[in-house]
């Protein structure tokens, strides 16, 4: 009962308080005991005040009904059975083994002879008497100390052989980081190391793959000594790391709960005019209206995309920029949607150098795939009604803050026409002596009888009588920039405008790769920005 009450209820303090209360006595009160909360899951052993008051602010992790971690007879056994997870440790390995044509199948006809051994391996105590660990579980609770805390690798091994000659003998404790990345590997869905050039001029993938030079800057594909100047042949200068997002799609769907928690946007839109969830908004509604056959089917996925660069040094005095590509599935509920561990990185740009407007030369793997889900979709095991189906997926939008907003949509977030909604509509005025541009215009949004737009001394001396501006929509973009010629790469000069140049060109600075997905220039909004939590709530205030 303490997974679905309320936890602001009196009935609900009291039985949290009397489980660790239990738990303490049972164990013969110890300092710490396991934490079952939404965060630790049972991975790590807390006080026990801070067990409570987890339970208080976060709830009981959903997925842990039988408490055998914190002993609870199961099936009328005298004995905790805290290491009978039989059915995590299935699932889990179920999900990495298996094939989505072999899904259907049950588990003791599987052929693969693997799956059995690393399940029963799984299931193994830590140590014959252990009712706490078993090797899988003790493993991941190491391995996320280690990431938690920066533990190094040369600090993680002699902790686990220091842990190996603790506990009782015979025991399954691994000894070495590099036995627990093999042990953990079972669960890798892999990456792709991508060469780049160090201009961001190409990738040097299909036609460019086995080129040792860059045709268009002429730079080398391999790192450059700095002492000797040779150039070392085995050593990429730069390297984009790119998660293909079809194997992890096809995971999400083996599991279980998770195939049904990925139709829930289907029967729970609101219906009062707010919008609680990305499928109450307008551009969802575009795409149920213009594809009906994709929206018919509650399986196929909706995605957000956003990229910001950061520091991964944490030294402020370095320049360096990584950039992260995260995609976020919108078929989830608004309480998982936004959850980390339901946010999926699917490229990693590597710096020092942003890249700037060339982003799209890293984006071309991602955009790859969205194409081929879009036109010819994925076959995917659906674990929830034991069935395969043709899984197709749509990006809706972009989602960034103003500066990476410019790089992803190609426009100018700055000078003269600054606005990407009123693009060449912008009405911006040069301040001469302060040597900057202000941007003026906010009347035309008031309707055309409001008394403000009157006030010219309250604004800038002028009576407003123009209406508001037609909005960027894809389509309008899509038109604009038809025939703009892109020039990719840090070593190109940089466009210079032309004296006849259109003024409906000015703002742009290339032809964004987004308008290579079939539906991009479909959508309404296809590139948004967010402002800050201070902004907004002084706006709504």
């Amino acid at each position: 009962m303490l997974i679905l009450a309320c936890r602001v209820t009196d009935d609900y303090l009291k039985g949290a308080w009397n489980f660790v209360k239990s738990v303490e006595k049972k164990f013969g009160h110890p300092e710490k005991i396991l934490c079952p909360c939404r965060s630790y899951r049972n991975l790590s052993h807390q006080p026990v005040n801070e067990v409570y008051e987890h339970l208080v602010i976060k709830g009981m992790d959903p997925t842990y009904t039988q408490w055998y971690f914190h002993g609870e007879d199961v099936n009328g056994d005298e004995e905790m059975v805290g290491l009978n997870v039989g059915g995590d440790a299935y699932d889990l390995y179920r999900a990495a083994f298996m094939n989505d044509e072999a899904g259907m199948e049950e588990p003791t006809q599987m052929a693969d002879q693997k799956f059995n051994e690393h399940l029963n391996d799984a299931e193994t105590p830590l140590y014959p008497s252990c009712k706490n660990y078993t090797k899988l579980s003790a493993i991941v609770a190491l391995y996320k100390l280690k990431t938690t805390y920066r533990m190094s690798n040369r600090c993680f091994n002699g902790m686990l052989e220091i842990l190996h000659d603790m506990l009782p003998s015979p025991n399954h404790m691994i000894k070495s980081m590099q036995e627990t990345k093999f042990f953990l590997k079972t669960f890798d869905l892999g990456f792709e190391k991508i060469h780049a050039c160090v201009n961001d001029c190409c990738l040097f993938r299909g036609n460019e793959a086995n080129a040792d030079i860059c045709r268009k800057c002429g730079a080398s594909r391999w790192k450059l000594d700095k002492h000797t100047k040779k150039i070392k042949k085995s050593v990429p200068a730069k390297v984009l790391i790119y998660f293909p997002i079809i194997p992890r799609f096809q995971r999400m769907f083996r599991s279980k709960e998770m195939a049904e928690e990925l139709r829930w946007h289907f029967e729970h839109k609101c219906g009062d005019g707010k919008m609680d969830h990305p499928a109450d908004s307008a551009a969802w509604e575009l795409v149920d209206d213009k594809w009906p056959t994709f929206a018919s089917d509650p399986r196929n996925l909706r995605l957000g995309l956003a990229t910001d660069g950061f520091n991964p040094f944490s030294n402020l005095s370095s320049t360096y920029s990584c950039w992260p590509v995260m995609l976020v599935t919108y078929n989830l509920p608004p309480w998982l949607c936004m959850k980390k561990e339901n946010i999926m990185l699917s490229l990693l740009i590597p710096g020092p150098r942003q890249p700037g407007n060339d982003i799209d030369i890293y984006l071309q793997p991602l955009i790859d795939d969205l194409k081929l889900l879009w036109n010819e979709g994925a076959i995917v095991y659906d674990a929830f009604d034991n069935t395969n189906f043709n899984l197709r997926a749509l990006l809706l939008w972009t989602v960034n803050d103003f500066p990476a907003y410019g790089n992803l949509a190609g426009c100018s977030t700055k000078g003269k026409f600054a606005c990407p909604v009123c693009a060449n509509d912008t009405k911006s005025r040069w301040l001469t002596f302060s040597r900057k541009f202000a941007y003026m215009g906010h009347r035309r949004f008031l309707p055309p009888s409001h008394t403000a737009r009157k006030k010219m001394s309250w604004f800038d001396g002028d009576v407003e009588k123009g209406s508001k501006p037609r909005i960027m929509t894809g389509r309008r973009i899509y038109d604009t920039l038809e025939n703009f010629v892109n020039e990719w790469g840090k070593s190109s000069k940089k466009r210079k405008r032309k004296e006849d140049e259109d003024e409906a060109m000015m703002m742009w600075k290339k032809r964004s790769i987004f308008f290579e997905l079939p539906y991009w220039k479909v959508l309404k909004f296809p590139f948004t920005f967010y402002v800050s939590k201070k902004l907004f709530t002084w706006f709504i205030k």
